[in-house]
């Protein structure tokens, strides 16, 4: 982490200040459109990452007020930073728009500079970690946001009627309970969509005392002395493997399965505004191509993690090396790696996430009506692809689309803001750089449905709209005062600037 400013606590509290000058200069009129009904949340966010808390703070933005946010982490360790992330810093540049919605005072520049001041911000390329951690803390405190922790998600109910209300049982600190939700948006990040990724012919028959995932917690301390040996060419592997020797491993050994690693990063290319926010208006086939082609060239490891490695000469990257099997030998790991077995005390697996929603126990009872993309898309030959025909097929909102339309109504108002947007949304979906763009699609969306359901209600009330602005007929009476002028700017201030 950086080293805040000597005068931080002074700067934060006039930034403050100023964030909440800037949100009172963009509300408008702070409407409760909504029809409220009694214990019925409008929106239910589960997931409290930055993904989580946007998508929260632009509902709040568009007057939708009945929302909450939960996550089963404590308050301050929502998302990886502080906890299972082993990078030094995000891997998204500095200079991409994030969270603030276009908000100046809001954005992470403004807050890091006030915490630690311009040189430091100057100084770097990428976000330490911890502080992006700390900035999503203050975010949450200026934005006012609801957010309500140590709550796990166990299960999403389908609404017992048609336009009924989903029934989400939770579970808080040892007590179960139910809320009732119109809307429910999984925002649950890069395991959203299933879970870690562990190829079970090498670990499923291991003890989990001699190995762990890249994303799970680890004890670094217990590593010391230890010979590591590190399966997967990502970021999240080479992370891990300069950790364990920053703490003292013996030697740490890693190994990809492709013959070389690749250079460009595709995810950089994808960062423009136009593409982020217009992806999603692509045929099928185009996603499905631009998807496989990602796949198929890969990203690299970021140039830090590789060099946080190489300045260890206990490191060693083995290409075109695929790990075969494994087995244990007395308290040794025996790992068969391209025909050749080597021995290790501890395994890293850095095999990245997968997607099955059967995996997501809060989509239990409705994962089967669920379409996926296999059921919605066939590739032309030579272009299949099992895995992307897993992710679930969304609509244009990022909502959840029935396999048999007729079956299940109320699909469309649940929503998947997680890892397995991925093939209909592009980046847009929980991932940093494609954050604003995400947001924006899935409030439009939500608020527009919201719009729809109740025009009943906002016709009637439009109806009954009686407000006199036009107060008097003929000359100004004495009581009333003239119109205002500001020194300053010349202009008519107040209501009679209207007139």
């Amino acid at each position: 982490m950086s080293q805040p400013h000597p005068d931080s606590a002074h700067r934060l509290a006039e930034l403050t200040t100023r964030i909440g000058y800037e949100l009172e200069l963009l509300s408008y009129r702070s409407k409760d459109w909504i029809a409220e009904t009694p214990g019925i949340l409008d929106v239910l966010i589960v997931g409290g990452g930055h993904a989580g808390q946007t998508i929260a703070f632009a509902l709040a933005r568009k007057d939708v007020h009945r929302v909450l946010v939960l996550d089963a982490a404590e308050a301050g360790l929502e998302g990886p930073w502080s906890t299972t992330a082993k990078m030094h810093t995000l891997r998204t540049p500095k200079t991409l728009k994030g969270p603030d919605l276009d908000i100046p005072s809001l954005s992470p520049r403004e807050w890091f500079i006030a915490r630690f001041g311009q040189a430091r911000w100057d100084s770097i390329t990428f976000i330490p970690r911890e502080d992006w951690q700390e900035y999503l803390v203050f975010y949450r405190e200026v934005s006012g946001i609801a957010v309500r922790n140590n709550t796990r998600v166990l299960q999403v109910e389908p609404p017992t009627e048609a336009n009924g209300p989903f029934s989400v049982n939770i579970e808080t600190a040892g007590e179960t309970s139910t809320l009732l939700a119109r809307r429910v948006v999984f925002a649950t990040g890069l395991e959203g969509a299933g879970g870690i990724a562990v190829p079970q012919n090498l670990f499923g028959h291991l003890p989990t005392s001699v190995w762990a995932h890249t994303n799970g917690p680890i004890d670094f301390a217990a590593l010391k002395g230890k010979r590591i040996g590190v399966v997967g060419g990502g970021a999240s592997a080479f992370d891990t493997a300069a950790t364990a020797l920053e703490n003292g491993a013996a030697s740490v050994d890693s190994y990809m399965r492709r013959p070389q690693m690749p250079s460009a990063n595709p995810l950089r290319w994808m960062e423009w505004a136009a593409f982020l926010e217009h992806y999603a208006e692509w045929d099928d086939s185009m996603k499905w191509a631009f998807t496989r082609r990602v796949l198929d060239v890969d990203q690299p490891t970021t140039q830090g993690s590789l060099w946080r490695c190489y300045a260890h000469q206990n490191f060693s990257l083995s290409f075109a090396s695929p790990w075969l099997s494994t087995r244990m030998d007395g308290d040794e790991v025996v790992v068969d790696i391209a025909g050749t077995e080597h021995r290790f005390d501890y395994l890293i697996a850095g095999t990245g996430v997968t997607v099955d929603l059967t995996l997501r126990p809060e989509l239990a009872s409705f994962v089967d009506n669920i379409a996926l993309w296999g059921d919605r898309y066939a590739p032309p030959a030579g272009a299949e692809h099992s895995g992307l025909a897993q992710y679930p097929y969304l609509g244009s909102d990022y909502s959840f689309t029935a396999k048999d339309a007729g079956s299940a109504e109320w699909m469309p108002r649940l929503y998947h803001f997680s890892q397995g947007a991925r093939v209909t949304m592009g980046i847009t979906g929980h991932q940093l750089s494609g954050l604003p763009a995400g947001v924006q699609r899935l409030v439009w969306g939500i608020t527009r449905e919201q719009f729809r359901e109740n025009a009943d209600a906002i016709w009637h009330e439009f109806q009954n709209y009686d407000v006199a602005e036009l107060t008097n007929i003929g000359p100004r009476p004495d009581h009333l005062p003239m119109p205002q002028v500001s020194s300053s700017s010349g202009r008519l201030t107040g209501w009679e600037a209207v007139a």
